[in-house]
């Protein structure tokens, strides 16, 4: 009983059912006031334009859509604190948000709705379309658009790629094919007030001293000129920008390379490798530069300093990589590279698991290539999935499985004449219904109309095993003893246990591809069943003992 008691505990705080929950989600953020203020996933609680009193409270996208049109500074209060946003009143929102669900369950795109398209990609091969998945990732993580699944299927002799968007649009199949990001990579330099920096050695054949000194905390004069935090200006050749100013110390950062400065990623070959270091997996792979981006670099990490370190050391600062003006990553930079022009750099990485380094690589390579798909994509088919359709189907399913407990439930009455052993039973199905659940929460697994219908035949498989111990404990008790009952009964659970598992194994490995919907039916029957026989069963054992116990007192 008490692992009952602490499997229910733990599935309904998986759950964390909310009757009314408050406050919206955005899914996806697109060019607009919001770009760069908001991510997908952020929880918006409530909103207002500043000076115009308290917050509302935001229960429907259709009330952030109001302030669409106004101008002032809208106040949004986040799940990452208050954020302000200026609004000039000409501003398209280009802001999708959905209702924050009731429960941490997370459903199928037949239930939930949302689109799902089919790609047929030109010269495909395995590590295209692999390359393919990992750019399009890369640009839903950077541009923060809603959560999206990459499955690969064949139909027939061809290969395809299946892309599932939980409540998007067509559009947002097409905006996330169409976009192409902005790369650049910059090396900062901190410069204390009165400080000096070279630049000109590999750009101009001889390099020029500049120097820094600081007006105040906002600018800065380089040489006599003056510039603001923020400002952008050249110098050699380089494009500089100020990040940062103190009153000792000021931050300029030099852009090192852009997109058209990445030749190749990934060349040679034989610089390319994912092994195991340690407790964790290094990967490394080569990178073409051009000769002025190579220059550039070779300018900018003159200036820095030497760390001591394992191996060779690294230098004081990182090269930042950004796509979009939104910052992606930073990497640390050898100090053999100091001063040096190099146009085949390799970069290396780590990730404490092998698919944890693999996925860092490889969004790495598609960061380099600009966000930029291998091969053309042609759009096979896009379906639009209603979410009212889904939302009845889920009614239904609820419906028929309540109605199963029920029925079942009189059926035992009728046939045992005791009310305990009913409500016994019913309780029995209910805890398993809400451990399946949990269960799904916990591992954020989706539930399709099918892993539902799952849950039914799981409840079927219980009420069996239910029937067994209490016709081999109630009508038999004048062959056996209620512990040879028991024992009988658990014999034959384990034996149909057992069956049903074997039976949905095959259906669950055939559950792949574009048959995943499959799958999710035979995994919830083997949780069902694996939590009948370790949790439920032995509980609803107890209370038959308990009650005979009762009944002989």
């Amino acid at each position: 009983m008490l692992i009952l008691f602490v499997a229910l505990a733990v599935s309904i705080w998986a759950i964390s059912p909310d009757p009314s929950p408050k406050g919206l989600e955005v899914t996806s953020v697109g060019y607009g006031p919001f770009y760069g203020n908001l991510k997908s996933g952020t929880i918006i609680y409530a909103a207002g334009m500043l000076g115009e009193g308290t917050l509302t409270d935001l229960t429907s996208p259709a009330q952030l859509a109001d302030f669409q049109g106004k101008t002032g500074y809208l106040t949004l209060r986040t799940d990452y604190g208050t954020q302000t946003i200026l609004l000039d009143g000409n501003d398209t929102f280009n802001l999708t948000t959905e209702k924050i669900p009731g429960s941490n369950l997370k459903f199928g795109l037949d239930i939930q709705g949302g689109t799902r398209a089919l790609l047929r990609p030109e010269n495909l091969t395995n590590s295209t379309l692999d390359d393919i998945v990992s750019v399009l990732q890369t640009r839903i993580d950077v541009y923060g658009l809603r959560q999206t699944e990459f499955r690969k299927v064949e139909v027939g002799d061809e290969k395809l790629l299946m892309v599932s968007i939980a409540g998007g649009s067509p559009q947002e199949i097409e905006q996330l094919l169409s976009r192409r990001g902005d790369f650049k990579a910059t090396i900062p330099l901190t410069i204390k007030d009165k400080g000096t920096f070279l630049l000109g050695k590999y750009t101009g054949g001889q390099n020029e001293e500049y120097t820094l000194k600081i007006k105040d905390e906002t600018s800065i004069t380089i040489n006599g000129k003056t510039y603001e935090t923020g400002d952008i200006f050249e110098l050699n050749g380089i494009v500089f920008s100020v990040k940062n100013v103190t009153a000792k110390l000021s931050v300029i950062e030099g852009q090192v390379f852009t997109s058209k400065d990445i030749i190749n990623v990934g060349i040679p070959p034989e610089a390319s490798y994912l092994q195991r270091s340690g407790t964790g997996y290094r990967y490394q792979f080569g990178v073409v530069i051009s000769e002025s981006g190579s220059k550039r670099f070779a300018e900018l990490t003159q200036n820095l300093n030497t760390i001591p370190g394992s191996d060779e050391g690294s230098l004081s600062e990182k090269i930042h990589l950004y796509l979009d003006e939104k910052e992606f990553d930073a990497l640390g930079i050898s100090a053999s590279l100091k001063g040096k022009q190099v146009t085949n750099p390799v970069i290396t990485g780590y990730g404490d698991t092998e698919e944890s380094a693999k996925k860092s690589r490889d969004t790495l390579k598609a960061v380099l290539k600009s966000g930029d798909l291998p091969t053309k994509v042609e759009i096979v088919s896009i379906d639009r999935l209603n979410s009212t359709v889904g939302e009845s189907y889920l009614r239904m399913i609820l419906l028929a499985g309540l109605s199963a407990i029920l029925v079942v439930s009189a059926a035992i009455f009728i046939r045992y004449r005791k009310f305990r052993i009913s409500l016994g039973v019913i309780a029995t199905m209910l805890c398993e219904v809400v451990i399946i659940l949990g269960f799904a929460a916990l591992t954020q697994w989706n539930l399709s109309s099918l892993a539902l219908s799952g849950l039914i035949a799981a409840i079927g498989f219980g009420v069996d095993n239910q029937i067994f111990i209490v016709d081999e404990t109630t009508k038999k008790k004048e062959k056996y003893t209620l512990r040879e009952g028991l024992k009988r009964a658990y014999t034959m659970i384990l034996g149909s246990g057992a069956t049903t598992i074997f039976a949905m194994i095959p259906i669950l490995f055939l559950g792949f591809g574009i048959f995943k919907e499959i799958g999710g039916f035979a995994l919830t029957t083997i949780v069902g069943v694996l939590v009948g026989i370790l949790i439920t069963r032995p509980a609803f054992s107890k209370y038959v003992e308990y009650l005979h116990e009762k009944e002989s007192a």
